[in-house]
């Protein structure tokens, strides 16, 4: 019998030739060994697939733009009963592994957890007001809804979990990592590790900061008003129909 690995990390990829070379580098240097790294080739026209390969990542491609296909074309072949998600743009930091294995030992009846983000394109003073503007609206997500909302290049989850649920695959409709927490909070509890960090890049933000910050929390609120259970309700009022299930 081939022996599983005990952690999955899936990295959804479009052209991302630039950064995934930094990400994989930052897994290779991981204290926790015992993992597999799934790259979601998901129509790359440069040499994204090339780079992932060379650090002997299984490269997977997914014809269907867009993260949430890409992200469940990868947690669908992940072989781990823990799946670790992070961005092509994202460094983990050496024990990013380590303690996402640790905390599930810990809490056996977590279904997912979410760590925050360093910031090494700015200065200290910059990364540390980063820093505490996550922490609060993490804590404010986590009072409107009744738990932790899953950040995109730091979360893990029980692969048994994901299998329960179905959630919804159009990503100009809802904010896929926050309808995927949606549907988790249903099975378990989600818990947030501050400490938890990945390196995180600022390239969008820098580039659309205001449209990137509007675009972002109108899909939260909205994910959040069609998939959560505390407002489920909400469907019918706004007769947004079944197919938005």
């Amino acid at each position: 019998m081939i022996k599983k690995p005990l952690i999955s990390v899936v990295i959804p990829a479009f052209n991302e030739e630039k950064y995934i070379g930094n990400c994989l580098a930052s897994l290779q240097k991981q204290s926790f060994k015992d993992f597999e790294v799934i790259v979601v080739d998901n129509n790359c026209t440069d040499n994204t697939a090339k780079i992932a390969d060379g650090f002997k990542a299984t490269v997977i491609k997914e014809k269907i733009q867009g993260m949430t296909p890409a992200r469940e074309r990868g947690f669908q072949e992940a072989k781990s009963a823990i799946i670790a998600r992070t961005d092509a743009d994202s460094v983990a930091s050496n024990n990013w592994l380590s303690s996402i294995y640790r905390y599930f030992t810990l809490y056996p009846q977590m279904v997912a957890l979410t760590g925050g983000f360093s910031f090494s394109e700015v200065n200290r003073a910059e990364e540390k007001l980063l820093s505490v503007f996550i922490s609060a609206y993490s804590r404010h997500m986590k009072l409107m809804m009744g738990h932790y909302q899953l950040n995109g290049p730091n979360y893990a989850l029980r692969k048994s979990a994901w299998e329960k649920i179905e959630i919804h695959d159009d990503d100009k409709v809802v904010h896929e990592d926050m309808d995927l927490a949606c549907h988790l909070y249903e099975l378990g509890e989600i818990k947030y590790f501050p400490n938890l960090k990945v390196g995180y890049s600022l390239r969008r933000w820098k580039k659309k900061f205001w449209y990137t910050m509007f675009e972002y929390g109108v899909r939260n609120i909205r994910t959040v008003l069609l998939h959560h259970p505390k407002f489920i309700k909400h469907k019918k009022i706004l007769n947004l129909g079944e197919n938005l299930g």
